[in-house]
Parts: C-alpha cells; structure tokens; sequence
C-alpha cells in the first residue's frame, strides 16, 4: 500500500479521525510498511486495528493545561488509553514535536490488547530500557523518512543528560540520546541492527519478544564469552532506566537522584528485585558493562572498534583508544539537548 491507499484505509476504519491525526497515522505506517525488516510477520491492519484502540486523537495542549501543570515542563507527550488520546506539548520546537507524536504512536501500536502492556515490556519494568530506546529510535525513522532528511549523530557531554560529569553519549537522536547510545551497543554485541528491536517489540503477546532477545543474547554470550547471564545483563539496563525515569518525572526522590544521592529506599526493578538508585551507581554500571563486553568483543577479535565508539566514561574511552589504536570521537561541546 502506498500513504494514500494506507491514509484512505485508516479512514475507512475511523472516520471521525481529524486530519492532523490521520496524517500523523498514514505517517507512521507508510514507514512501517515499507520496512519489510521490522513488519515482518505483522499485518499490517490488525497493527493498525491496535493503534486505534488506544489511540484515535492527537492533542497539543501548552502550559496554561491542566496536563501541564500536573506534569510540570519536562513531559513532552503521553498516552491516555482510556480517552484513546495522545497528548504533546505545543511548544516543542521542531522537529521533536513532531517526533514526540510518533514515538507515543509507537506506543499504541506496540500495547498488548489482552495485558494493556507495552511492548516487552511485559512484567513490570522487564526490558524497559530497550523498549524505549527502540520506540525513540523508530519514531526519529518515521520523520527521517517522511521529510527526506537523515540526524547526524554527535557527542554530548553527559552532564547535559541528567548524569554525572565525566562521560560522553554518542547518538543521532534528539531525546533519549542514552538509552540510543546503549541501543548502538547492543545492535554491535548482538551483531543485529537495530531494527531488530524495534521489530521484537511488536511481538507481545507470551513474552515472545523478549524470548527472541533471550535467543540472540544466549547465541552472543556463548560467541563472545559474555560475563552476565541474560536476565542479569536486562536487570542491569533496566537498572540504569530506573534511574533516569525517577531524575525525570516528579517524585519525592527526584532531588536525591539529581543531586548525586542515593535514595534511602530500595525501588523494584523486577518482580522481587529492587536496589537503591543513584547517579553514580547508574554510571557505575554503564561503565562496568562497557569495559566488560568492549573485552569480550576484543578478546574475539569482534567488532570492538565500533563498539569503542559508545564508551560512556571518558577514562574508558581513553584506555580503549590505545588499543584501538587510534582517538575515539571527542565531545562537541556546543551541541546542546
């Protein structure tokens, strides 16, 4: 189908969608439809069926809106499923405005009808880190290919990101530039392109997503001679998202975190496994998985070259330009978020 025949078919399906929400839903599936990589197995209608399901008006609402006042400055969009209504703050700049839209769109699509869970992220916060890379990474697709242009990618110091000074996140993105720079890494551990993530999150349903990741991630470790088991490795990332989500929304620990702390109380990543958050814990981990799997890929000979490239801490970065042999990207310091 080409965006005029998917834009009539969606029409066909809810003709009471406004036209700025039909556009941004013909948008969306056009690209999607023409990934055959990520579509896959997936038909095309019944993905279409889900997005209209939780999703069936787009709302931009501003700073004088209740949303606003609840969510406070640093929400860009949301998803009210029960109103089937995505909302984005009108005063984004461009094209992040845009993008927001498509990445809460993303959402829909990828929510389970039976669970009303997104993606695979199917037990409380069990490969949340990769859900959201992959949704960011396949929303910036969708306007990438829609408007004809391509985001180059730069270094951003890592203070800009809401995490200790000292490190640099590599990514094309204009948000979630962290979880981007880990989703890289990944797509060079697992020796799979990233689309690969975006397209296990459409298969929901019996955890088939993450049993997919399971499958790749086991082949890898066993390739590579990974140290940590698959269900350490996701506890791991979802540790560090965990701590960007509670520096993000508003909370009683938002300030500990954001001031270097540790919260007094553990949170629970998983179902019965929790850990206290901290700034430099979750630096800690990233950098410990850098060194860690940067060695396996070395010791195998692998694609540790590219790998080198998403380093996080600048000390680690340093120590793997000399044995890569040559200088790792350094930051741009006026790139700002």
């Amino acid at each position: 189908m080409n965006r005029e025949e998917l834009k009539e078919y969606i029409h066909s399906k809810n003709s009471n969608l406004d036209n700025t929400t039909l556009e941004y839903f013909a948008n969306y599936f056009f690209v999607l439809f023409n990934n055959q990589q990520i579509l896959g197995i997936n038909n095309i209608e019944k993905l279409i069926d889900n997005a209209l399901l939780y999703a069936s008006k787009i709302e931009f609402y501003d700073e004088k809106s209740e949303i606003y006042k609840e969510l406070g400055p640093d929400c860009k969009g949301l998803r009210d499923p029960k109103r089937k209504i995505i909302y984005v703050r009108n005063d984004l700049g461009e094209p992040l405005r845009e993008i927001t839209v498509y990445h809460e769109l993303h959402h829909a699509v990828q929510t389970n009808s039976i669970t009303d869970e997104v993606g695979i992220n199917q037990e409380s916060n069990i490969g949340r880190m990769i859900m959201e890379a992959q949704t960011q990474y396949f929303a910036e697709k969708v306007y990438e290919e829609i408007h004809g242009v391509s985001f180059e990618e730069k270094d951003i110091p890592s203070e800009n990101l809401r995490m200790l000074n000292g490190g640099i996140i590599t990514s094309s993105l204009h948000n979630y530039e962290m979880y981007d720079s880990i989703l890289s890494k990944l797509s060079i551990m697992l020796n799979v392109p990233k689309e690969f993530f975006v397209a296990i999150n459409y298969l929901n349903e019996d955890n088939a997503g993450l049993n997919k990741l399971k499958q790749v991630y086991d082949d890898a470790k066993k390739a590579y001679n990974f140290p940590y088991e698959y269900e350490d490795f996701l506890f791991r990332l979802d540790y560090v998202y965990c701590v960007d989500l509670i520096a993000y929304k508003d909370n009683p620990d938002k300030d500990v975190v954001l001031n270097g702390n540790e919260t007094e109380n553990e949170y629970e990543i998983y179902p019965r496994k929790g850990a206290k958050l901290s700034l430099k814990k979750q630096s800690d981990v990233l950098d410990d998985l850098d060194r860690r799997y940067f060695l396996c890929l070395l010791d195998a000979n692998a694609n540790y070259r590219a790998f080198s490239k998403y380093l996080l801490k600048e000390e680690t970065r340093s120590l793997a330009s000399q044995i890569v042999g040559e200088e790792i990207s350094t930051p741009n310091l006026g790139i700002k978020k």
